[in-house]
């Protein structure tokens, strides 16, 4: 007699394309087994699942890669020569496309929070200071106005350069870049070394501290960390700049 293969299922019956499946079913013991993956105008996939135990009962899970597509999974069970069929269906859907990521110069607020401007050709990334070029864009404001993060992150560092940077911080953004703020007034930073940070919020007043000739944010973003190795990178913000003041 041809084994009765009974009891049959496939879970879930939907799956995302690289998830697994699992197979379960009853049988009479030491049957052979398998299931036979089958979709209109595609090769069939071949899943070994061995022979029944004692118990009679055989669960399997599989994880090969299948196609999008719908499928017949067909059980084969095979005793003394003889097969025995069953079936179910099974619908592999595509991986839904990853939400788009953050662009470098899109999805970000802008820093100064109040009338500002850009300044001139010296307030330009690369612009010539004694022994070093600008590493950053100058974006002139009142002082005393509100400083946000323009996106979320960790305070990196905090600090106080009386000949340099004035009072400044030092943001480990989510997107991997590290944003700097500098000549921040004193007694205006609102965060610590540690702290996270949500996108817009306040880390200190435009200032005029430091090696400042007037209230103004110096505004940097560094690659690969800031000051970290040889391999970080200080890069134009002005373009990424411009494109967020126009989103505001």
């Amino acid at each position: 007699m041809a084994p009765i293969a009974r009891a049959y299922t496939v879970s879930p019956a939907a799956v995302t394309e690289g998830q697994t499946v699992t197979f379960a079913f009853t049988a009479p013991a030491r049957a052979l087994t398998r299931i036979d993956l089958i979709a209109p105008g595609k090769p069939a996939v071949r899943a070994k699942l061995g022979r029944v135990g004692a118990t009679g009962k055989l669960t399997a899970t599989w994880s090969a890669a299948l196609t999008p597509g719908q499928y017949t999974a067909r059980l084969v069970v095979t005793i003394r020569g003889t097969k025995h069929y069953l079936r179910q269906p099974l619908t592999v859907n595509p991986v839904a496309p990853a939400p788009a990521a953050l662009t470098a110069s899109t999805n970000k607020l802008f820093p100064v929070q109040g009338p500002f401007n850009f300044g001139a050709e010296l307030s330009k990334f690369g612009a010539g200071r004694t022994g070093h070029i600008h590493q950053g864009q100058d974006i002139a404001a009142a002082e005393g106005t509100p400083v946000v993060s323009p996106i979320a992150g960790t305070v990196h560092w905090t600090a106080y350069q009386a000949k340099g940077a004035g009072y400044y911080v030092v943001v480990a953004g989510a997107d991997g870049r590290h944003y700097v703020f500098m000549h921040l007034q004193a007694g205006s930073t609102a965060v610590a070394k540690g702290a996270a940070v949500t996108a817009g919020q306040r880390l200190a007043n435009v200032g005029n501290t430091g090696g400042s000739d007037g209230p103004h944010l110096h505004f940097e973003i560094w690659l690969n960390g800031w000051r970290a190795s040889k391999a970080s990178l200080p890069i134009d913000p002005l373009p990424e700049l411009e494109a967020w003041s126009a989103s505001t």
